[in-house]
């Protein structure tokens, strides 16, 4: 898997960048190597590692303790516990920038070099670089997993070798003043801004409890405060009320009679936090707090909250060594698309990296699909992969990159998140085979986790294939019989490093050099099509009856219902879909995807 050097905003000048992240026996990652850019957006299916990813991050540099227990080691589906001697490892690399790019060395004077010290090495080419591994290990004496974080000796460039990684012994371990400039916050799903709000922990109060006012403005502030208390409760007679009668605590316990006092609204600074609120309205509407409003707005509210600490943070390091790391979940939780698109925007000018898991086609396609990593699950593993863009069979060029991005993810950004894909070039095949799919598997084709997706002629598959091949989703081809259609399918298949169409296992062409519209006719009762059209066309009983006689005397039924299926193609592909019996190429197509994913999730119904 290889990603293009990173270039960040402008802004961001930390003077490092966490270049790749490697997970061993972490949960469902069995073995994952992810490298990552300033923006990284994980998509994938449910349950594929994404947030199992995150986690690790956030154990191996989060800001906060983490306990690591049995349930968070890798578990193979053959065996009935957890062998003891399994370690969960996670691996990060470290790259010096100079906030534009990644650069051979830190600077003299970085406060990188003082803060790790003899931790920062150099690899094979001379570059600097400093590794961490955080590992979780069984102690049988305490009976729980412990954790160890130590700098490294070197770098493997093959990830398969990164065993030959070996600790610095006698280096210091690495400790928490080592990470903490680089720590990850993590914002889950499960955020709400009303929580943060009352929260002690959150990072709201973090925030908002150190407000910053110098001793003199606190004390004038303060006198303030109490002079709108007195005014509040002499001028309120049920407060005034309250207030007499609890001076009778001075009767039952040691206190002075004028120390009790009821405060409507803080007296001291430090107070405010706790009855502090957010009031949102929208236009020509009264302000409500965030309670009083629906969970997008909460959600929303939460993420905001997470941004505005991050920049903070950033803005109060000065000089200091800070790499401000994000990892959000799912942050299109609650939103429209409209504002899902825009949220991208909120988060795009965050600090930092930024590690972003979500489900959404409006964010994933406005990004670059060189910021994306796929998660897929292979059996009981997780495969994570991404586009290559400068090495190896499958490297893509700029033009290549930019055809994806155009073609593909600004129009089928849902395909990403699909168990398989399917692609051909028709109109009318766009709507008929996922009604002959759901009649063949007796199952919509979105809970098989299938797209169907026409590419806009028999010259259009290649950037859909890079794109499917790139992320490891499997894909199919379903092709009309033109000698030049299969020509162009073949030059496709070719460019990207495929069997042609006669011997791949992906590939059902028409036979007989038919397309889909000759093909249904020539495979189903010109009856039954007959019928179609006159159900379809027919506007009242005289023009049903008129029909009928026309269809009866004409003289090619065949070449007449062709040319009435290609020419009106977006009326007949979804009812000759409902109609006509799964013809026999398409009921080979099923098989072929039966076959080539498992077929677990696709088993054909029978009545």
């Amino acid at each position: 898997m290889t990603v293009t050097n990173p270039v960040p905003p402008p802004k961001i000048v930390s003077g490092i960048f966490v270049k790749e992240v490697r997970v061993r026996n972490f949960r469902c990652l069995k073995a994952v190597d992810v490298e990552l850019d300033y923006l990284t957006i994980l998509i994938g299916q449910n349950n594929a590692g994404k947030t199992s990813f995150l986690n690790a991050i956030c154990a191996a540099i989060g800001a906060g303790q983490r306990v690591i227990t049995e349930e968070d080691i890798f578990l193979a589906k053959n065996e009935p516990s957890i062998p003891k001697q399994r370690a969960a490892v996670i691996d990060i690399l470290v790259r010096p920038s100079n906030g534009k790019e990644i650069i051979d060395s830190f600077p003299q004077g970085s406060p990188w070099l003082e803060l790790w010290g003899n931790g920062i090495v150099q690899d094979e080419a001379d570059c600097d670089l400093a590794a961490i591994r955080t590992e979780f290990k069984w102690n049988s004496l305490k009976g729980e997993y412990t954790t160890e974080r130590r700098f490294l000796k070197d770098w493997q460039t093959e990830p398969s070798k990164w065993e030959l990684s070996k600790p610095m012994e006698k280096v210091a371990p690495v400790g928490p003043h080592h990470i903490e400039p680089l720590a990850i916050y993590m914002l889950d799903a499960r955020r709400d801004m009303v929580e943060d709000l009352r929260s002690r922990s959150s990072l709201w109060h973090k925030m908002v409890s150190d407000h910053g006012l110098d001793a003199e403005a606190v004390e004038r502030i303060e006198t303030a405060l109490s002079e709108i208390n007195k005014e509040i409760v002499g001028g309120s007679a049920v407060l005034s009320h309250v207030e007499m009668h609890l001076s009778g605590f001075h009767d039952t316990i040691a206190c002075d009679k004028e120390s009790i006092a009821v405060t409507p609204i803080a007296r001291h600074l430090r107070d405010l936090s706790r009855g502090m609120d957010v009031m949102l309205s929208t236009e020509g509407a009264p302000a409500f707090p965030p309670h009083k409003q629906g969970m997008g707005t909460r959600s929303l509210g939460a993420v905001l909250i997470f941004s505005a600490y991050v920049n903070w943070k950033q803005q109060q390091s000065e000089a200091a060594a800070v790499h401000p790391m994000t990892a959000l979940e799912e942050p299109e939780c609650h939103l429209h698309p409209h504002a899902q698109r825009a949220l991208l925007m909120q988060i795009r000018n965050m600090p930092g990296q930024k590690l972003v898991s979500t489900h959404s086609p409006y964010i994933s396609s406005q990004v670059e699909i060189t910021q994306m990593r796929h998660f897929s699950k292979r059996g009981e593993e997780t495969i994570v992969s991404s586009v290559d863009v400068d090495s190896g069979a499958t490297k893509l060029t700029k033009e290549e990159l930019r055809q994806i991005d155009r073609q593909v993810m600004n129009t089928r950004g849902d395909m990403l998140f699909a168990k398989a894909l399917v692609f051909f070039e028709g109109e009318t095949e766009e709507q008929a085979l996922p009604d002959f799919a759901e009649r063949h598997w007796k199952r919509h084709i979105n809970e098989l986790g299938l797209s169907f997706i026409g590419v806009g002629g028999d010259g259009k598959y290649l950037p859909f294939l890079r794109m499917a091949k790139s992320f490891g989703i499997p894909w199919f081809i379903f092709s009309d019989g033109e000698p030049n259609t299969i020509k162009n399918v073949n030059v496709a298949l070719a460019a990207a490093h495929e069997p042609d169409a006669s011997t791949n296992p992906r590939v059902v062409i028409i036979e007989k050099g038919q397309n889909f519209e000759t093909y249904l006719v020539a495979e189903s009762s010109s009856d039954a099509l007959v019928k179609i059209i006159i159900d379809h066309r027919a506007k009242a009983p005289q023009h049903r009856s008129a029909l009928e006689n026309q269809w009866k005397n004409e003289p090619n039924v065949k070449a007449a219902v062709i040319q009435e299926l290609t020419g009106f193609k977006t009326q007949y592909g979804s009812i000759v879909g409902r109609t006509l019996a799964v013809p026999g190429a398409v009921a080979m197509l099923f098989e072929k995807i039966n076959i080539q994913i498992g077929g677990t999730m696709l088993v054909k119904v029978t009545p």
